[in-house]
Formats: C-alpha cells, structure tokens, sequence
C-alpha cells in the first residue's frame, strides 16, 4: 500500500478530488489530502475524510494535532499528486513560497511529484504559467496535462482538468517507480 498526499487547491474541479480519492482507496492505497484555503470553500473536508479513511489537513497550526503537518505529511509518501493545480499553487511551488500547508509540503517531499492543472484557458496559456510549468519540469515535477473545451466560465480550449483515469493512471505509474 503506497501513501498518496493528494493536494486539492481551489479550482471548481476540486469537487472531482473525492472521485479521485475513491479510485485510490479502491486501488489499496493510503490517501491524505491537503486543501488550500480556499479549496475548502468548493469541497468539504468530511467528504474526504469519509472517502480516504484519513485526517484532512489545511491548517499549518492545527488545533487538533501537535505535530508538524508538513513534516508529518511528507512520512513515507510515495507521491504527491496535486489535482487540480490552480496557477496560483504552480507559480508558489515554481518559485518556492511556501505560505500555507500544501505550498510548505512540496517544499519537503522526497517522492515523485505530479501535478494536473485546472483552469481557465488563458490562464494555462498565459506566459508567466508556462514558465513556471517549464521550471517545474526541469525540477522532475511530473504533469498530467488539461483536456480541451469549455470550463466553468464558458470559455473554451486547454485547461479542463483531465480525465480522471489518466490522472489516476500517471499517479500509478509515479508509485511504481
């Protein structure tokens, strides 16, 4: 059983994350969630709980815990997969702002990272988001790139959160080795 630390940050696609938490589970493995502020806002964290069986952690300085979140997190974790991946969490993973519990566990993981941005298309394709896409890369940062047509707003081209089965199966194979 392999350890997931399955970022959500606050894209409307986060509610997808509790599909995704279930195919992990469903697979035999451990999944530990992490959701930026603002992702509490569009998916509830006693949803997770109850799909992964685990604690749900957004809050550096819990209240219910003493130990160090990011540094427990990061425990023998086989991957952290972020999805989706808005680009306000790429841009502070790229330049190295670890401000709040996702962006500071990044900061200390030993294991693969894999990464599936959501968002606006123009967003995906502004330059300041390719950039920090391409540094990440140059890191080892794994993607697993959006699909094409409309989101949320309307708007269409790359930034569709890809298919779930494809997130699932580059997750998989960052697991495997």
């Amino acid at each position: 059983m392999s350890k997931i630390i399955l970022g959500i940050s606050s894209s409307i696609a986060a509610y997808k994350a509790c599909e995704l938490t279930r195919m992990f589970v469903k697979a035999g493995h451990s999944v530990y969630c992490v959701l930026t502020e603002n992702a509490l806002n569009l998916v509830s964290p006693i949803t997770l709980e109850n799909l992964s069986g685990n604690p749900v952690y957004s809050d550096y300085f819990s209240r219910e815990r003493r130990e160090m979140g990011h540094i427990e997190l990061k425990n023998d974790a086989s991957l952290l997969l972020v999805a989706p991946a808005t680009a306000n969490i790429i841009g502070k993973f790229a330049n190295g702002i670890a401000d709040d519990l996702l962006s500071t566990t990044f900061i200390s993981v030993n294991c693969p990272v894999i990464m599936a941005p959501a968002m606006n298309p123009n967003m995906y394709g502004h330059p300041a988001v390719r950039a920090n896409i391409e540094r990440l890369k140059s890191w080892g940062v794994g993607f697993v790139d959006p699909g094409e047509g409309a989101v949320a707003c309307g708007d269409e081209g790359y930034g569709r959160l890809a298919d779930l089965d494809r997130i699932f199966k580059a997750a998989m194979d960052a697991v495997k080795g």
